[in-house]
C-alpha cells in the first residue's frame, strides 16, 4: 500500500470521527488531566521525601501530602475511567453510523450488484472490517492529541526547574515517533493481507455450509474441508506476522525510551553528586529537583509510547478502511431517483425502446424493447435462459439501470418518482425466494405487517399454501430455518406467492412462479393468479406452456429481440 493510499484512507478514518468529535475531545481532554495529576504527584512525592530526609523538622506537612498524593491517585483513576468510557462512546457511534452507511449504500446498489457478491466477504466487511476501526477512533485518535499536548505541558514544569533536562527530552522525543513510523511501515500492508485471506475464509465457509448437500452427493466435502483447513492456517500465519509487528514496534519504543529516561538519569545524577555544572538556572540540581525530573522522565515518554502501541491499531484500520471505502465509492447500477414524485395507484406500465448492455460484453443483452403492461391482464414473457428475462424485470424494479430507452409509471419516467413510490405498489415473486429464520407468520408480515389473521388465510388460500400449513404442529407459528430449511421447494414458492397476494400491490411480477410445483398445485396456483389479475397489471417470466396459456399476451426476447407470439405450440 502505498504512503498517499495511506494517507487517504487515514484522512478519510478522521473524516467519519468528525461527527463525534465532542466524544474524542473529552477523552483528549481526561487524558490531559491524568497528565496534570501526574505532574501533581510528582511534586508531592519529591516534596515529602526532601522533606522527610532533608528537613525532618517539618513532619507536620507530611500528612498533607500524603492526602494530597491519595486525592491525586483518586482523581486519576476517575480521569482514566472517563477517557476510556469517552473514546468507547466515540468508536461505538462511529461505528454505527459507518454500518448504517454501508447498509444504505449496499441498499441503494440494489440486489443486482448484491447478487454478484460472496454473501461471506460482505458480511466480513460489515462486521469484522468494521470492528478493526474500534482501535483507531477509540484509543489511536485521542492518543495522537495527547502525544502532542502533554510532552510540552511536562516540559512547561521541567525547563524553569533545568533547562538542561528539558532539552534532553526534547531531543529524544523525536526518535519514538521516527522509529515507530519506520517500524510501522509494513504493519499496514501486513494487515491488508490479513483482511484478505479472512475475507476469502468466510466467503468459502459460507459457500461450503449452503453448498454441504452438492458438496456430500459429489464426494467433495473432504476436500473442501481440508482447502478451509488450509485458508484458516493461512490465516493464523498472517494474524501472527501482524502480531509479531505489533511486538516489535513496541519493544523498539521501550527500548528508546528507556534510553532516552537513563540518559536523563545520568545527568541527574552526576550533577546531584557536583560532577556537572550546567543545566540549572540559579542553584545546583538539589535532591527535590531531581527526583521531581526523574519521576516526570517516564511520564514524558508516556505519550508517545502509548501512541507507538496503538499505532499497529491504525494500521489495521488503514487496512480495512481501503476495502470499506472501496463499497463506499461503488457506483449504483440501480435507478437512482432524481426526484420525489408521488403518483396515485398504478394504472398503466410503458417500456419505451429499453436497452440494456452488461458491462465488458460487446453486444446488448437486448435492444429496443418495447411493452405494455395493462390492468386486468396477464402477459407473459418467455425465451431462453440468458436472453436478458430477469435483466429486464430488475430494471422494471429500479434494481438496474437502462442504457437506452425509458419506462414509464403512469406517464411518470421511473427515474423521477421518490425511492418508495414505486415498489410500494409492487409484489414480486422471484425465482430464488428468500426465506428469513422464524416463524411462517414473520416471514409472511414482511408484505404486509398489518395484516390480521383473515387476511393471511385467505393470502395463503389464494396460493394454494393454506392445506399444507394447517397440516403443521404449530400452523402459522411454525419455525423455519434459514432459506426455509424444513420446506419442501414448492411448499416456499407458494409461501412466496402467499406474500405476494397479501402485499395486495396493484402491479404483480412474477419469475417463474410456478417453477417449484407439481401440476396440480401449478393448476390451482394459476386459477388463483387469473382471480388476483382482475384489475392489476402482471408481467410473469416463465417457460412452462401450462402458464402461458393463462396469458393474455405472450412476448419472446431472443437474441436482444422482442416478439409478440401469437400461438403457443407444444
Amino acid at each position: 500500500m502505498s504512503s498517499e493510499t495511506t494517507s487517504a484512507q487515514t484522512r478519510w478514518l478522521k473524516q467519519l470521527a468528525r461527527s463525534e468529535k465532542v466524544w474524542t475531545w473529552v477523552s483528549v481532554l481526561a487524558g490531559v488531566g491524568i497528565g496534570l495529576m501526574l505532574i501533581v504527584q510528582a511534586h508531592l512525592l519529591a516534596t515529602l521525601i526532601h522533606g522527610t530526609l532533608f528537613d525532618a523538622t517539618r513532619t507536620d506537612i507530611a500528612w498533607p501530602l500524603l492526602g494530597g498524593l491519595l486525592a491525586a491517585l483518586l482523581i486519576r483513576a476517575l480521569l482514566g475511567v472517563l477517557r476510556e468510557w469517552a473514546g468507547q462512546q466515540s468508536s461505538v457511534r462511529v461505528r454505527r453510523r459507518l454500518r448504517t452507511l454501508l447498509l444504505q449504500h449496499l441498499t441503494r446498489l440494489g440486489p443486482a450488484y448484491a447478487g454478484e457478491q460472496r454473501s461471506g466477504e460482505l458480511g466480513s466487511e460489515l462486521l469484522e472490517q468494521v470492528e478493526a476501526l474500534d482501535g483507531f477512533f477509540a484509543r489511536y485518535l485521542p492518543q495522537m492529541a495527547l502525544a502532542a499536548i502533554l510532552p510540552l505541558v511536562i516540559l512547561a514544569f521541567v525547563f524553569p526547574v533545568n533547562w538542561a533536562a528539558g532539552l534532553i527530552f526534547l531531543l529524544t522525543a523525536p526518535l519514538v515517533p521516527l522509529f515507530m513510523a519506520l517500524v510501522g511501515t509494513r504493519a499496514a500492508e501486513a494487515n491488508r493481507r490479513n483482511f484478505a485471506a479472512l475475507s476469502g475464509l468466510s466467503a468459502h465457509f459460507l459457500d461450503v455450509v449452503q453448498g454441504i448437500v452438492t458438496l456430500k452427493l459429489f464426494d467433495r466435502s473432504r476436500a473442501q474441508g481440508e482447502l478451509i483447513e488450509q485458508g484458516a492456517e493461512e490465516f493464523r500465519l498472517r494474524t501472527m506476522q501482524v502480531l509479531r509487528l505489533a511486538f516489535l514496534s513496541s519493544a523498539v519504543l521501550e527500548f528508546f525510551a528507556s534510553i532516552s529516561i537513563a540518559v536523563v538519569a545520568v545527568y541527574l545524577g552526576f550533577s546531584f553528586l557536583g560532577h556537572l555544572n550546567f543545566g540549572y538556572w540559579d542553584a545546583p540540581v538539589n535532591l527535590y529537583q531531581g527526583l521531581f525530573i526523574l519521576l516526570l522522565a517516564p511520564e514524558f515518554y508516556l505519550p508517545l509510547r502509548e501512541l507507538g502501541t496503538h499505532y499497529h491499531a491504525k494500521q489495521e484500520a488503514v487496512a480495512a478502511a481501503e476495502r470499506l471505502q472501496a463499497l463506499l465509492d461503488q457506483p449504483s447500477g440501480a435507478v437512482e431517483p432524481a426526484g420525489s414524485e408521488t403518483i396515485g395507484r398504478v394504472r398503466d406500465v410503458v417500456i419505451q425502446d429499453a436497452q440494456m448492455q452488461y458491462p465488458g460484453q460487446p453486444e446488448p443483452v437486448f435492444t429496443h424493447v418495447n411493452l405494455h403492461l395493462k390492468p386486468g391482464r396477464i402477459l407473459a414473457l418467455i425465451g431462453p435462459s440468458g436472453a436478458g428475462k430477469s435483466s429486464l424485470l430488475q430494471a422494471l424494479l429500479g434494481f438496474r439501470r437502462l442504457d437506452a430507452g425509458q419506462i414509464l409509471i403512469n406517464d411518470t419516467p421511473l427515474e423521477t418518482l421518490g425511492s418508495d413510490a414505486w415498489l410500494q405498489q409492487v409484489a414480486w415473486v422471484s425465482q430464488h425466494t428468500s426465506m428469513f429464520p422464524g416463524t411462517l407468520r414473520d416471514n409472511l408480515l414482511l408484505a404486509n405487517p398489518d395484516a390480521d389473521e383473515h387476511r393471511l388465510y385467505r393470502a395463503l388460500e389464494q396460493a394454494n399454501a393454506l392445506e399444507f400449513v394447517q397440516r403443521l404442529p404449530d400452523g402459522l407459528d411454525s419455525r423455519v430455518g434459514e432459506q426455509g430449511v424444513g420446506l419442501s421447494g414448492g411448499q416456499i414458492q407458494r409461501l412466496a406467492l402467499a406474500r405476494a397476494f397479501l402485499k395486495d400491490a396493484p402491479v404483480l411480477l412474477l419469475d417463474e412462479p410456478t417453477a417449484s410445483l407439481d401440476r396440480e398445485s401449478e393448476r390451482q396456483v394459476l386459477a388463483s393468479l387469473r382471480t388476483l389479475c382482475s384489475g392489476r397489471l402482471v408481467l410473469m417470466l416463465t417457460h412452462r406452456k401450462s402458464s402461458m396459456l393463462e396469458a393474455d399476451e405472450i412476448w419472446q426476447l431472443a437474441q436482444g429481440q422482442l416478439q409478440r407470439i401469437e400461438e403457443v405450440t407444444s
